[in-house]
């Protein structure tokens, strides 16, 4: 993306925003799990649980599956969009997370395909509607980026942005930490999101793979929860 190019520089601020129709802000990730297990008391916790996000989540399964998904969607390649949508089905054996992954790529797609004229995002939400493929947010992700007209890296740092600021968000509504708190911990992980955006640039689908135990379990636990709001 040139930065000559303002008309392409707005759209991108509109899809990314957390204000655009996706459902985004209806999860945590597992924070409010570890919350109500007395894990998420303050602003160290809650960074250090935006870090475990960042580096197994973001960096070793969402970043690197956005990435090939861009490339797929640049040649129209919807047999391996599909492919890399069944390895975040396996990559996500948790249900609420898997599920909420799938919703919020599935709206992304519905909310964005009327904005854009492109026939891979159109055919890509098709294929998601049938449910024919989970349609997985960084997959969806990848396929609206690029037909907004980001390039891949634009599309990396994006994703770990909104990546980082909706976990954030999701720790101020559970009491964690205030705003101020929250807007440290996203602007002390900005120079994380960008290295793990790059280091992952050469990753293959079959690196693909986190490890998150901790918010796993809670994950886990979070249909139970009593009074809960979040769907994850």
């Amino acid at each position: 993306m040139s930065d000559k190019d303002p008309a392409t520089l707005l759209r991108l601020l509109q899809l990314a925003d957390s204000g655009f129709p996706t459902g985004a802000f209806a999860f945590s990730h597992g924070l409010e799990g570890l919350a109500a297990a007395g894990r998420l008391r303050g602003e160290a916790d809650v960074a250090a649980a935006i870090d475990a996000h960042l580096r197994e989540g973001f960096a070793a399964v969402e970043c690197p599956a956005m990435r090939h998904a861009f490339r797929a969607a640049a040649h129209g390649d919807l047999p391996l969009l599909a492919g890399i949508d069944r390895l975040l089905d396996a990559c996500k054996p948790v249900p609420v997370f898997r599920d909420g992954s799938a919703r919020v790529g599935r709206r992304l797609l519905e909310s964005a395909a009327p904005l854009l004229d492109d026939g891979t995002l159109a055919a890509w939400r098709r294929e998601a509607a049938a449910g024919r493929t989970s349609g997985h947010h960084a997959v969806s992700f990848a396929v609206v980026m690029r037909a907004a007209g980001a390039d891949e890296e634009t599309a990396a740092l994006l994703l770990g942005a909104g990546f980082v600021n909706g976990l954030a968000a999701a720790a101020v509504r559970l009491g964690a930490i205030g705003q101020v708190a929250a807007q440290r911990i996203v602007a002390q992980r900005q120079p994380a999101i960008a290295r793990f955006a790059a280091g992952c640039r050469e990753a293959s689908l079959d690196d693909l793979g986190g490890y998150l135990p901790l918010i796993d379990i809670a994950g886990l636990r979070q249909p139970a929860l009593a009074g809960r709001i979040f769907g994850s």
